[in-house]
């Protein structure tokens, strides 16, 4: 019998992924809201220039998103998972030693690259152990995972480098990533023949349907962003954001994936989790560019209110008329 023949949504296996995800993100989100002020003295350039480093993280999540689709297919989707995590590892712990302006940007398109595929290898091997009539509710759960690593992260990461250093949180992070990489590895996945994908492929990236909410999520993600690198100076406003867009998780899944068709749930989640991403990475470059208390609460102020517009008077409608179950 097959060890996820169960109808049950919570099952070990399930359980492991959703640490796996949330340790994954508590990784990445230990060093976020440090690294521009950090990195800037350590390579004695402005903050507003060390935040570029977040928008070449971004970039480097789409560049390698249309590849991933042909690496789960042609070698073994957990495998994928683990080396990529592994490898963003590894540029992580290269923060320690960076001594140049290229160098930092060099790392941060490293770890883009490698976050964006690990976490939509986990979200494959999420789906995939999850019986049928159960993938709704586990794509929500998967999700909300991530939320709570990110604010796990966060507020860890802001304590440590008060109480320690720098170095300390670099630690920490990767030893966040190698237990997340310990519990995938305890996960058991079924063996599924390769259907022989293409190279490169973006109908299992992005879901063209979900624009406008993917628009309205990048937006909302926008507002935490731009606040988290006030952490840094104590101000911790970014955390009530932050459980807010933890909040917001499940019904915007919900409805990513209720405007993909039965095949798609797993490119639905994909596109939820990129704009999020993203929506996050560009509100900390501006924070960086803007370096100022009121102009950043200026612009999480806007957002806010744009997102919230965006979605009565656009994004909801969009949702009822095009949904297809």
């Amino acid at each position: 019998m097959r060890k996820n023949s169960t109808n049950k949504l919570m099952t070990l296996n399930f359980w492991r992924m959703c640490i796996a995800n949330l340790l994954l993100y508590a990784s990445a989100y230990l060093l976020f809201p440090l690294l521009p002020f950090v990195m800037g003295q350590q390579l004695d350039v402005s903050v507003g220039k060390t935040g570029v480093m977040f928008l070449v993280f971004a970039a480097a999540m789409f560049v390698v998103g249309p590849f991933h689709a042909h690496l789960v297919d042609e070698y073994k989707r957990k495998r994928v998972l683990l080396y990529a995590t592994f490898v963003m590892l590894a540029a992580t712990l290269g923060y320690a030693f960076v001594d140049s302006y290229m160098h930092l940007l060099l790392l941060a398109a490293v770890q883009g690259a490698c976050f964006g595929l690990a976490t939509t290898a986990g979200i494959t091997v999420a789906i995939d152990i999850t019986t049928s009539a159960r993938r709704s509710a586990g794509n929500m759960v998967y999700a909300w995972s991530a939320r709570l690593g990110m604010l796990v992260g966060a507020v860890l990461g802001a304590w440590l480098y008060k109480a320690y250093d720098f170095r300390t949180v670099i630690y920490l992070s990767v030893a966040a990533g190698l237990l997340s990489m310990f519990f995938v590895s305890r996960v058991y996945v079924a063996f599924r023949a390769p259907i022989g994908m293409a190279w490169c492929n973006a109908d299992r990236f992005l879901l063209p349907r979900a624009w406008l909410p993917a628009v309205n999520m990048l937006l909302i993600a926008f507002v935490p962003g731009v606040l988290l690198p006030l952490m840094a100076v104590g101000d911790y406003w970014s955390l009530l954001a932050l459980a807010v867009l933890a909040f917001v998780t499940v019904p915007f899944t919900r409805m990513f994936v209720k405007l993909s068709h039965h095949c798609q749930r797993g490119t639905a989640n994909t596109t939820c989790h990129l704009s999020m991403e993203v929506g996050m990475l560009v509100g900390i470059a501006v924070a960086c560019h803007l370096m100022d208390k009121a102009q950043i609460y200026h612009a999480g102020s806007v957002a806010a209110l744009l997102s919230l517009f965006c979605f009565v008077l656009l994004t909801y409608p969009y949702y009822k008329r095009k949904r297809v179950r």
